[in-house]
Parts: C-alpha cells; structure tokens; sequence
C-alpha cells in the first residue's frame, strides 16, 4: 500500500510537468525555463502554488495574483497521470515494464491534451515515441517482423482514412497511429483500434444528442487512440477474450 501511495505521489508531481509541455510544446517554449508562472500575470509560482491537485483547490481554481481562472485541464492532468501510473504499477511491479509504460502513457497524456487544445499532434513528440518503443522491443527481444509490421499497418491504414476523408482524419493521427502498432504489435494493435472507433463513436453520438457538435464539428481522434493504446497495454488479451466471447 505504501509503496501504491509513493508511486501515486510520483504521478501527481510527474502530472504537473506534463502541463507544463502541454502548455509549452504547442507554443514553441522551453519546457525547463523559465520556471513556472502565470499565464496572465507572469508572476512566478511559489512552493505552496505548485502542489499538484492541493494548489488549485486552495486557491479556488484562480491565480493568487491577478485571479485569472486556472484551467481544469491542471488539476485533471495531474489527477489522470497519478491513476494511471499507479493502474501500470500495479499492473507491471518493480520493472523495466513499469519504465517502459509510464513513459509511453505521459507521452500519450501530453499528445491527447495538445490534440484537444489545439486539433495538433507534433511531430516531434510521435518521434520520441518511435524511439522509446523501438528501444524497448529492440532490449526485449520482441519478434522483429511483428512490431514492424504493426506500424506500417497502423501507419499504412489511417493514411488510407486520411486520403478517403479528404482532411477528416489528421496527419497527425496517422503518425500515431504507426507508433501504436510499434508499442502494440499485431494482435494488440486490432485491439486498441476497436476501442479507439468505438469509443470515438460514443463520444460523436453524445456530442451531437447534446447539441454542442454537429456533423461538421472537427473532433480530435488523437486522445481516442490513446485511450485505445493504453487499454490494449493494459489489458490487451483479456479485452479481446471479452469481445470474441460475445460471438462465439
């Protein structure tokens, strides 16, 4: 249990780095200087004001300064990056697994909240990805011609969508979706592409009952397929056994 908490408080602190790249990558800034500031103001955050979660509810969600509102994108990043480290914790232990996935999902937590912000995922930050899984599957051993395939798959697939859609579907989306079967594999990768469609859907259809989009409504895949990478990585197998038992 004190071992869950410690990897807990790691993610919470791991989360508020994470905003700042959020909010830096997009812009072209340095993400180490200068120090954390107001947006607004510029004044720089104290100790107290740099509490991941227990600063933004202190100061009621506004800066202590200029009492400019603080996005709920900080506290969530934040509270995300610590359940989902702790989920991978748990799931992986003391491993290189562990490195390997904790790394992948801040990654995956940084492209989806540049998608939502901006309907962009840098090249730059798929690039990281690329090398990070081509590194571990080199280290583990993984089967060569299955991970290489599974990214020109991904890769080959969603730039088949993006010249069919004629601009729906985003660069951007089909680079990730290489990097996904690069993480994933073959097997995996069918995995995490399903729950990235379906839950891409859900989400349309509730946008649209609810009136805030229409069928024009831009709506970033990016976070889907990310939602997809971590289920199939998490929990790859037991999801395909759940949805294959559903028919046979």
């Amino acid at each position: 249990m004190i071992k869950v908490v410690r990897v807990t408080s790691v993610g919470l602190l791991l989360g508020s780095f994470l905003n700042v790249c959020i909010y830096r990558i997009p812009r072209g800034e340095s993400i180490v200087f200068p120090p954390s500031h107001c947006p607004q103001c510029q004044h720089r955050l104290g100790p107290l004001e740099l509490i991941p979660l227990l600063s933004f509810l202190w100061q009621r969600g506004r800066c202590r300064h200029c009492s400019a509102p603080i996005s709920w994108r900080y506290p969530l990043v934040e509270l995300l990056a610590a359940v989902l480290l702790s989920i991978v914790y748990l799931r992986f232990g003391w491993s290189p697994e562990l490195v390997y996935y904790s790394g992948l999902t801040a990654l995956l937590l940084v492209i989806s909240f540049i998608d939502l912000d901006t309907m962009v995922i840098p090249t730059q930050l798929v690039g990281v990805g690329v090398v990070w899984a081509s590194a571990y599957n080199i280290y583990t051993r993984q089967p060569l011609l299955d991970w290489l395939l599974a990214g020109a798959l991904g890769y080959g697939l969603f730039y088949l969508i993006y010249i069919l859609s004629r601009g729906g579907m985003g660069g951007g989306d089909v680079r990730l979706a290489g990097l996904l079967g690069l993480v994933l594999g073959l097997k995996q990768l069918a995995c995490a592409l399903l729950i990235a469609f379906v839950a891409g859907a859900i989400v349309s259809l509730l946008l649209l009952a609810s009136g805030r989009a229409n069928r024009k409504t831009a709506i970033p895949f990016g976070p889907f397929l990310a939602i997809g990478c971590y289920v199939a990585a998490m929990w790859g197998q037991a999801t395909l056994n759940w949805y294959s038992g559903l028919f046979f």
